[in-house]
């Protein structure tokens, strides 16, 4: 891909090209791809957020949450607390588009 240049305030703004039709198309797909993908995810998540104080002991309620199929993503300490980003994969009910069973 070729690019041009542009001037946006005192920033020098590299803006792609596109070469021909069928560099175009290829975008276009690529655009729909990704839209359909966002409007009908293969996987779908929920998150939870398990926050304790910072002298206290989360191992309990963490293998507590772990046995419910909940994974730690990210722990934060704030304001006297930590706090603990969990998230699990949601299992999608019969008959919703991208199940198996919906032909």
């Amino acid at each position: 891909m070729r690019f041009r240049f542009a001037r946006t305030g005192d920033k020098l703004v590299a803006m792609g090209l596109l070469r021909s039709g069928e560099d175009r198309e290829a975008k276009a797909r690529l655009e729909d791809e990704r839209r359909l993908r966002d409007e009908h995810p293969a996987r779908r998540f929920e998150y939870h957020v398990l926050r304790v104080g910072t002298k206290a002991r989360a191992e309990g309620q963490l293998n507590e949450l772990g046995a419910k199929g909940w994974q730690l993503v990210q722990v934060i300490e704030t304001d006297n607390h930590l706090a603990f980003y969990l998230e699990r994969e949601v299992a999608e009910p019969a008959g919703v588009p991208g199940d198996a069973t919906d032909s």
